[in-house]
This record gives structure tokens, C-alpha cells and sequence, in this order.
């Protein structure tokens, strides 16, 4: 079971997310998991995957940090026997080197990446609540480490 679920998780990676944002807003992450936890049901099974991601930000306005960090927490929902999930969010959460916070989360899309919604942001961040993006893997390049992008949709 646990190497069918890590097959999942590494088919799902894109879903590690970021923060932030403005059209025009975009950039690349990496994504190191920390920890991992499976909680086992009856007729399914719950993943939580925390990861310590870098962010490096393209086209932010003067003042902005070019580079942030990042904790980020992704839930999966696997039916028993299942290979793909049937479900899954996540939520990143930063603080900038000048010590503004963003919080964001993430969900499914229609496109197969995923949309990330910042829901609070406070100094340099807190006009930008409320914007959103799409992301995704790049780059797989083992079971706990991805290179991922994202891109404005607002």
C-alpha cells in the first residue's frame, strides 16, 4: 500500500504551491517533503505531505523580495486500492524577508494544474489578497523533490 501511495504522491507533486501575486506576477519553486504522514480508513486513505519549498519570484514591482520561502502542507484523499486520488489541497504559507506574511491554498483545476488562491496577505502583500495563479510540476526529480512554476491568472 505505502508504495502505491507514493506513486501517487509523485504523479500529484504539481500540486505544491506559492504565494502572492499581480498579473504579471509568476516564478519557479522547488519543493523538498519533510514529512509525510498516511492515516488508513476503512474504504480509503489520507496523506499529508509537508514540504520546505524556495520560491523565486519574475517580474515583481521595485521593493518586492526576488526569492521567499515557503512551508507547505498538501492533503490527498485516496479510495482503497486506488492509485490516483480523489481529491487534494494544500496550503502555503511564507514569510518574506522583510516579514510580511502571505497564506495561500490550492485545489484542483480543470487544466490539470492547480489553482492557487492567496487568502492573506499582510504589508507589501495584503493588496495583492485574493489573487490567483496556476501551477504545476516541472520537474520531478525524485520521490520527495519537485521543481514546479506558476503563472498569474488574474
Amino acid at each position: 500500500m505505502r508504495h502505491l501511495i507514493l506513486s501517487a504522491i509523485i504523479a500529484i507533486m504539481p500540486i505544491y504551491s506559492f504565494a502572492g501575486g499581480h498579473s504579471g506576477f509568476g516564478g519557479t519553486g522547488t519543493g523538498i517533503t519533510i514529512n509525510n504522514e498516511v492515516l488508513e480508513g476503512k474504504s480509503g486513505v489520507l496523506v499529508k505531505n509537508t514540504s520546505s519549498d524556495v520560491w523565486i519570484w519574475d517580474n515583481l514591482p521595485e521593493g518586492f523580495p526576488k526569492a521567499t520561502s515557503a512551508t507547505c502542507t498538501q492533503f490527498l484523499a485516496f479510495a482503497s486500492g486506488q492509485e490516483q486520488p480523489v481529491g487534494f489541497s494544500f496550503t502555503c504559507l511564507s514569510v518574506d524577508p522583510d516579514g510580511d506574511v502571505t497564506m495561500s491554498v490550492g485545489a484542483p483545476h480543470e487544466s490539470g494544474r492547480a489553482l492557487i488562491t492567496q487568502v492573506a496577505g499582510t504589508g507589501k502583500w495584503k493588496p495583492y489578497n485574493g489573487i490567483q495563479f496556476l501551477g504545476g510540476n516541472d520537474i520531478q526529480i525524485d520521490a520527495s523533490t519537485s521543481v514546479y512554476s506558476w503563472k498569474p491568472t488574474n
